[in-house]
């Protein structure tokens, strides 16, 4: 049953049998006497042993599939304290019920149709927080398995913290260890841990994997230390003993969001098939190399400008990588040709007025700066980050003079360094051929 109904995914993630038995421990260190698992699909391969562990309990299973639910009632019949219900989390619960212990592990992606006007987004993993967070029991406790996404993004993500800032506690945010969820998934995720009574401290860190799971790296805040953060980016709290990242959060420097003083937008997507002979052309993150942008080796697309205009890039565009295995950056130069940005491309487009494109390379590439980008990533191995995540990144303002001096200092030695390497190639070059002709 656990294969057939894996095999025929509907789209879902599924939790691997380690991540329940750890849910398990959780439940057991809480000594939860009512406990709700919802979408228990998702669990299939953990679940009679958690039942069989948890007999002195009373044990309640969500589905809203109803050949679930048959089989479901069918598997854990003989259980008595085991009730099975055929409801969304995705709704208003039919129950009113509240429950020690509630685990979830809601779906990462899509929309939510006719969204009651109760919830504060159309975004599943939302509206399955804040949908079970009103059936905790005084002394309960929600673990829910959220994307990264949970811990920086605007809108209704930042009023779902918000709102379990204010009215619950937060006890814990964990990092899962990369792979938790392949291959049904590859985004970075966390582990919440929210309880309806309030405490004084908050845990963060990472959950590590051999044969268990176990807490791999752990650092204790307190709420008001936690809540000086702007947003729940558990790497940059970890990083607070960097000595840079120290200094960067405590500096005097004026600091701004990006999008206040630089428009910021990404590529447009083109297929394998869009590619031939045409006038416009592309920037691929081919195309961003250590040594600046490579126009020499561009995709060409056949295309109407009028449909390109908002994806043409302009001279001092700067052009992130936001997909790949590597954070690339790069300052656009205006070409003979149209040139756009691909899909996989972020580009940010100062306005002049208090930055330079430049000086914003510069910061991106700085240590702290590859730390800030890292912390808004989505995916695992593979960059994934999204603009309007990046949006949100705060960057130093020097003064336009200062910014000028900096840039100046920076390619005067960029360009000693790639003199420096050009002769040394030279030179092994030369010499290695010296020694090839005493061979001969």
């Amino acid at each position: 049953t656990v294969k057939l109904f894996q095999n025929d995914r509907f789209g879902h993630i599924f939790s691997p049998a380690y991540l329940t038995e750890y849910v398990g421990s959780l439940i057991d260190n809480k000594r939860a006497q009512s406990i709700l698992i919802t979408e228990a699909e998702k669990s299939l391969s953990g679940l009679k042993s958690f039942v069989e562990k948890h007999q002195s309990s009373s044990i309640t299973f969500t589905t809203s599939n109803v050949l679930m639910f048959m089989l479901l009632q069918l598997g854990f019949d003989k259980y008595e304290n085991v009730s099975i219900l055929n409801q969304s989390i995705y709704q208003e619960l039919l129950s009113d019920e509240q429950f020690d212990f509630i685990y979830s592990l809601p779906n990462f992606g899509g929309k939510v149709e006719s969204i009651n006007n109760k919830f504060m987004s159309s975004s599943p993993d939302v509206v399955a927080t804040q949908n079970l967070l009103g059936h905790l029991s005084e002394r309960g406790t929600l673990v829910i398995v959220l994307p990264a996404k949970i811990a920086f993004a605007s809108g209704s993500e930042a009023k779902l913290r918000e709102n379990i800032m204010t009215r619950y506690q937060l006890n814990g945010i964990y990092g899962l260890p990369e792979g938790t969820f392949k291959p049904y998934a590859a985004v970075k995720t966390y582990m919440l841990k929210i309880s309806a009574e309030k405490k004084k401290n908050v845990s963060v860190g990472y959950l590590g994997y051999d044969n268990d799971l176990y807490i791999n790296k752990e650092k204790v805040v307190s709420n008001e230390d936690f809540a000086a953060h702007e947003d729940w980016r558990i790497e940059l709290m970890l990083a607070d003993d960097d000595e840079n990242i120290r200094r960067y959060k405590t500096s005097n420097l004026a600091k701004v969001k990006l999008h206040e003083v630089a428009e910021v937008f990404r590529g447009k997507s083109i297929l394998k098939k869009d590619v031939k002979p045409g006038k416009i052309l592309v920037l691929n993150i081919s195309n961003i190399t250590d040594a600046g942008i490579d126009y020499s080796n561009m995709d060409n697309i056949d295309e109407e400008e009028r449909k390109i205009k908002r994806y043409e890039l302009i001279d001092g565009d700067m052009v992130l990588s936001c997909r790949g295995s590597a954070i690339k950056a790069g300052i656009f130069q205006k070409q003979k040709n149209i040139v756009i940005a691909s899909a996989n491309v972020m580009v940010i487009r100062p306005n002049n007025q208090r930055v330079l494109s430049d000086y914003l390379k510069i910061f991106f590439e700085s240590p702290v700066g590859m730390a800030l980008i890292k912390s808004f990533q989505r995916g695992t191995t593979i960059v994934n980050i999204n603009h309007t995540d990046i949006m949100e990144m705060e960057i130093p303002i020097l003064s336009f003079e200062e910014q000028k001096e900096l840039i100046a200092h920076y390619k005067a030695e960029s360009a000693l360094y790639q003199e420096t390497i050009s002769r040394a190639k030279e030179r092994y070059l030369r010499e290695k051929e010296k020694i090839y002709e005493k061979l001969l």
